[in-house]
């Protein structure tokens, strides 16, 4: 049987000097620059069914859910990728459960509690990827962070599986396999 899954790569950055991240969904990639003003969080949504970008914003707020209105559905992926953030700026109230609800996980809870314990003070900045599927299904995503080390944050690697559903083909985040 042929493999028909699109690999999918996120790359958020924790450089505070050189603020870019990228998805790449097969061949395509995006490259995200940090608005002028400095770091930020990217959303980009994708249509499970085409995987073309539908929504793509970047916001600074730590504690406001994006509003995504249409896609907050189980039609569409959610990627998200950090772009030079302190651990002043972790995801709280709304953020946070947004990004609970559409996948977050170990990682998201993992650099809240670096934050929280050490402040943002002594351990500086981080980087954070996640792919989920949208619609608050409070269903396990992908997900990836750094704190210190190299400059680029985490790259996060996976595949998009096609699954035929009613006819309908759709593509779900899956694990890299291992062939």
């Amino acid at each position: 049987m042929a493999d028909n899954s699109v690999p999918l790569s996120v790359v958020s950055s924790r450089e505070t000097q050189y603020l870019w991240a990228s998805i790449a969904i097969g061949k395509n990639v995006l490259v995200q620059q940090a608005p002028s003003s400095g770091r930020a969080y990217w959303f980009v949504v994708i249509d499970r069914s085409s995987l073309n970008v539908v929504y793509n914003q970047l916001q600074k707020a730590p504690n406001v859910a994006p509003n995504l209105g249409p896609y907050n559905s189980s039609d569409y992926i959610l990627i998200v990728a950090t772009i030079g953030l302190g651990l002043d700026v972790t995801p709280t109230g709304d953020l946070f459960n947004f990004l609970d609800y559409n996948g977050a996980g170990r990682e998201l809870r993992r650099i809240e509690q670096i934050a929280q314990q050490f402040g943002c003070g002594t351990m500086g900045t981080f980087g954070y990827a996640l792919v989920g599927v949208l619609g608050d299904l409070n269903q396990p995503g992908f997900e990836a962070s750094n704190i210190a080390g190299t400059n680029v944050g985490p790259v996060l690697t996976l595949q998009l599986m096609p699954f035929v559903n009613q006819g309908k083909t759709v593509y779900t985040p899956v694990q890299l396999s291992n062939a």
